[in-house]
């Protein structure tokens, strides 16, 4: 019997079929029945927590770019020159 070296796939939290596969091994705990073997990343302590940092992060992303951008409001009139005024004040403290 010759062992080979597994095929592997780098993680995509984007590809629907690898969020299957981490969805089935939080399921069950156990890697050995997922047709998708992912390959190891050493900046993570294992496979594990690779996907689940990976998927957070893509969450996250996704999340933050549904989120709307806060409105900008303008000052105009006497208002305007207050605050040009506040912005060139020196501070009472500095900030290290």
């Amino acid at each position: 019997m010759i062992l080979q070296k597994p095929n592997t796939t780098p993680f995509d939290p984007a590809n629907k079929a690898h969020r299957h596969a981490v969805a089935a091994f939080l399921k069950r705990n156990a890697w050995a029945d997922s047709p998708i073997r992912f390959s190891y990343d050493p900046n993570y302590g294992s496979i594990a927590d690779q996907v689940r940092a990976k998927m957070l992060d893509w969450y996250m992303n996704k999340e933050m770019n549904r989120m709307p951008k806060p409105a900008v409001t303008k000052v105009k009139g006497k208002s305007a020159s207050a605050v040009k005024k506040a912005a060139s004040l020196r501070p009472l403290y500095k900030v290290s």
